[in-house]
């Protein structure tokens, strides 16, 4: 998700995809708010879920600043089991079960501790508003503080992914305490963002049009990994118009290999024969093609379509809008599957009706590159990448405002990431972050709108910081283009949209070496150390954090407009912690 060249370091960010095209107009939208498949719930949800493959258990849902509203639609007459994991394993975790018999609605908070029947909590946390039996089912509504103040038999709901798990079997438990085991073909589990404001169906103007951009049956090749790039001539338009949503449109069975999209702005004067080519990603030499850097939009597997806020758009049509995009789709192939053709890709959705604010989005992190370290048997192994203080001035000075609003963010990481969090440091202090996600899931990665804008300004820098668990990996993970490699991204969504568009960093690791035309050496002497030893992993962390970074920043203009420095990071005098919540000691 960056494809700049840094030095020595080739910076080429990730991910890829290729492209038909389209431009349709969509019929005015009284949007069906439910898909046809669901069943139909007792009020209103702009939030909602099917939670199994077979469509025999839904989830509805709405939440403010305190509780949290559940609905669920079970096709059975037995008994329902709804819970919160801290793993998506079915223990320990916080659950509810429920059912109706003989009229009755039968309802208790529980936990669990092991694989035997869920125990019966000391406290009641969770509410039952109504249960009844219909046509499809079970349909249970309940209700729940975010924080029911029961620290030993409950979960706290925070902001971020949240490991929902579910179970149902066609029986009524005898008793209270005689629950028969659901099986392994009626439970599971699922991602959600439980707490995210952005709703799953919106309607949109009725002057929407939209338009596709698709591989073209692309026959991917028996390979890991593969990067797949089209390049897509914009439709012209009259007049400037703005993109209010985009989705990924995914063929039905790739849904294995496709790990995540992005399309990338291509700045300047380009020839019509650039457009529909496509290529290698990374094999191409092109200096225009290289040029195609700025993130215009980015998807990753899990994510739903994503609908921008009523005050803002991305701006189309006008002398300072890109003529093209490139459209870059990342295959991840480990088992090497053949025969695979696909011709998935990404809609986008816009209208000549015109919001308050042109949007930006800002790409900020590790630069993706080899020298990106993250050793062997860490419990906790943080990297940062910076976006430094100088290049939010030297952008911000520039823009057409002297601040950011920020509206929604997208963290992304690989395989081993099991926690990433946007901060925020203002002139040295740092401040509430942007946006923290403790349960980081890789099947699960979506845009995030915020519940409140966040204006960024000058004096102000960004660490987009991740979490490794490389604990049972035995090997070493560097950062790179492959699944089985490691990223630490942010893509910050924003007005006024600002002349920066990649924000970025790599450790030089000065406690080791002095030129980076040392850095296979220094991964040579790395790799003969006993990472199994706690001062080996705790000095480790500490060069790291210590390094001098190469900290870089480019604007939408391309490689014309590239601004680099090595440097120590933007110090933290202060750093930020979070005010202690009075809600339990005020019930």
């Amino acid at each position: 998700m960056c494809r700049f060249v840094v030095g020595v370091v080739a910076l080429m960010v990730t991910l890829s995809a290729a492209a038909p095209k389209s431009a349709t107009t969509k019929p005015a939208q009284n949007a069906v708010v439910y898909p046809s498949n669901f069943p139909t719930p007792t009020e209103t949800y702009s939030r909602f879920a099917q939670m199994d493959v077979s469509g025999n258990y839904f989830l509805f849902w709405r939440a403010n600043s305190t509780h949290i509203h559940f609905e669920t639609h079970v096709k059975t007459r037995g008994y329902v089991g709804f819970g919160i994991s801290s793993n998506g394993n079915m223990y320990p975790a916080d659950v509810v079960i429920g059912w109706v018999k003989d009229g009755k609605v039968h309802f208790e908070d529980r936990h669990t501790i092991g694989f035997y029947e869920p125990i019966i909590d000391d406290s009641q946390d969770w509410t039952l508003i109504a249960g009844y039996e219909n046509d499809f089912g079970t349909v249970l509504k309940f209700s729940r503080a975010l924080d029911t103040c029961d620290e030993k038999q409950d979960r706290v709901i925070k902001d971020g992914t949240t490991k929902v798990i579910f179970s149902y079997h066609p029986d009524d438990p005898i008793h209270e305490t005689g629950l028969t085991y659901h099986g392994h073909g009626r439970r599971g589990s699922k991602s959600l963002l439980l707490l995210d404001l952005n709703p799953t169906v919106k309607e949109l103007p009725a002057d929407t049009k939209h338009f596709d951009m698709k591989n073209q049956q692309f026959h991917l090749p028996a390979v890991d990994t593969y990067y797949h790039c089209t390049v897509f001539k914009m439709p012209v338009l009259p007049q400037k118009h703005h993109l209010v949503m985009y989705e990924a449109l995914i063929d039905p069975g790739n849904e294995d290999v496709l790990h995540h999209m992005v399309l990338y702005t291509c700045p300047g004067k380009m020839d019509d024969k650039y457009d529909l080519m496509q290529y290698h990603c990374y094999h191409e030499h092109d200096p225009l093609l290289q040029a195609c850097t700025g993130v215009f939009l980015a998807w990753a597997v899990g994510g739903e379509p994503f609908y921008l806020p009523d005050n803002a758009g991305f701006p189309l049509g006008t002398k300072d809008d890109p003529r093209f995009l490139l459209l870059e789709t990342h295959y991840n192939n480990p088992s090497l599957k053949t025969g695979v053709i696909d011709s998935s890709g990404m809609r986008i959705h816009f209208t000549p009706t015109l919001r308050l604010h042109d949007a930006g989005v800002l790409e900020t992190g590790v630069m993706v590159d080899r020298f990106q370290i993250v050793p062997p048997e860490y419990e906790s192994f943080k990297s940062r990448g910076y976006c430094s203080m100088e290049c939010m001035q030297r952008s911000l000075t520039r823009s057409t405002a002297p601040e950011m609003n920020v509206f929604a963010v997208f963290q992304h990481t690989h395989l081993i990431g099991k926690g990433i969090k946007t901060r925020i440091v203002r002139n040295g202090t740092e401040i509430e972050p942007l946006i923290v996600d403790d349960n980081y899931d890789f099947d699960f990665q979506e845009t995030r709108l915020l519940a409140h804008e966040r204006k960024l300004q000058v004096g102000d820098a960004i660490i987009t910081e991740c979490d490794y668990r490389s604990k049972e990996k035995g090997k070493f993970t560097y950062g790179g283009l492959s699944t089985s490699d490691e990223m630490c991204l942010t893509f910050i969504l924003y007005y006024p949209r600002m002349p920066m568009s990649n924000c970025l960093s790599l450790p030089m690791y000065g406690a080791y070496i002095s030129d980076p035309g040392q850095r296979e050496g220094l991964i040579q002497y790395l790799e003969t150390l006993d990472w199994k030893n706690q001062t080996t992993r705790d000095m480790f962390q500490q060069n790291t954090d210590q390094s001098k970074y190469w900290l870089v920043c480019m604007d939408y203009a391309g490689p014309t407009s590239y601004f680099r420095k090595t440097a120590q990071p933007d110090p933290v005098t202060k750093p930020y912690v979070k005010p202690k919540s009075d809600w339990c000691s005020s019930k």
